[in-house]
């Protein structure tokens, strides 16, 4: 596949990357009336490979670029991607789309917190108001539906699961372009493969099986296709690509009142608010740098 630093380019593949990620979304919350969610991670994790390797036999006509080169950064990606995961389709089997769209804008401040720590990104006083706002805006959130703390469980998965996801994208940015984005995208999913096989019933799910459980797998793929690529190009820094996940808040939007009829209270405004302008803190105030980094900040070892 050709490589695009193009600042402009990138910023296409980003937000085209995250509508797939907010049709994916939708997609499961459908499904998981009929699936589990170790069904769907399964088939996920399948296609994923499947698809990865036949990309590499139709481009480059052999399957060297997603050999198993450094297990220190591919291990790491796949453990985030089980916990990743699980939390969130354990969280989005509670939560409305649109929640769960909101509450995935808190991903910028989760990002920015550890690549402070891991990436050694230039930390900064606004980035504790940001941390306050985002806990404020999650917060109201939960009132919206608060039904006691049998319900506050569904909360708890989505802060897991930005914390798992955050760390699988500093992996990627750290290991920059050291190990190809064919690679990580191949065994991203394998932990997943192989805890699931020890879960579901193969001969069960083989007959249930629809076009849609595979679709939505294709949507998540191809959306990973495009945030591993950008994640890992020299001219963009992890906290600047998370800043574009806004727009999945219109689509989850969309799609939740055109699907389902939900419309958000008036408290979760309030609490999508308070999260955005976390967010904003967070990508504008906290780092010294332009909107699509720098060379400084590109591979931080």
């Amino acid at each position: 596949m050709f490589t695009f630093i193009n600042p402009g380019w990138i910023t296409s593949r980003i937000l085209l990357g995250y509508f797939l990620l907010a049709s994916n979304i939708a997609m499961e919350k459908w499904l998981l009336k009929s699936y589990n969610l170790y069904e769907i991670n399964f088939i996920t994790a399948v296609l994923f490979m499947i698809l990865t390797a036949l990309q590499e036999l139709l481009n480059q006509k052999s399957l060297k670029r997603i050999k198993p080169v450094s297990w220190k950064i591919l291990l790491p990606i796949s453990l985030f991607t089980l916990g990743a995961w699980h939390c969130f389709l354990s969280a989005l089997s509670g939560l409305s789309v649109f929640e769960f769209g909101a509450m995935s804008l808190l991903s910028p401040v989760v990002m920015a917190t550890l690549a402070m720590l891991i990436l050694r990104e230039n930390p900064s006083k606004w980035i504790w108001p940001a941390i306050g706002f985002g806990m404020a805006g999650g917060w109201f959130m939960m009132q919206a539906d608060w039904q006691g703390l049998s319900s506050s469980h569904y909360h708890t998965y989505m802060v897991g699961a930005l914390i798992f996801s955050s760390l699988r994208w500093i992996t990627v940015k750290y290991a920059g372009e050291n190990v190809p984005a064919s690679a990580m995208i191949f065994w991203e999913p394998v932990l997943v493969l192989l805890a699931m096989l020890f879960v579901i019933d193969l001969a069960y799910l083989w007959n249930r099986i629809t076009p849609i459980l595979l679709i939505s797998a294709v949507l998540l793929f191809f959306s990973r296709q495009c945030l591993v690529r950008s994640y890992q190009a020299s001219v963009t820094s992890a906290t600047s690509i998370s800043a574009l996940i806004y727009t999945k808040l219109g689509w989850t939007l969309l799609f939740g009142y055109v699907f389902w009829g939900s419309f958000p209270e008036p408290i979760e405004w309030l609490g999508v608010m308070l999260i955005v302008i976390s967010s904003w803190i967070t990508v504008f105030r906290t780092t010294s740098y332009s909107r699509f980094g720098s060379m400084n900040q590109s591979n931080n070892k």
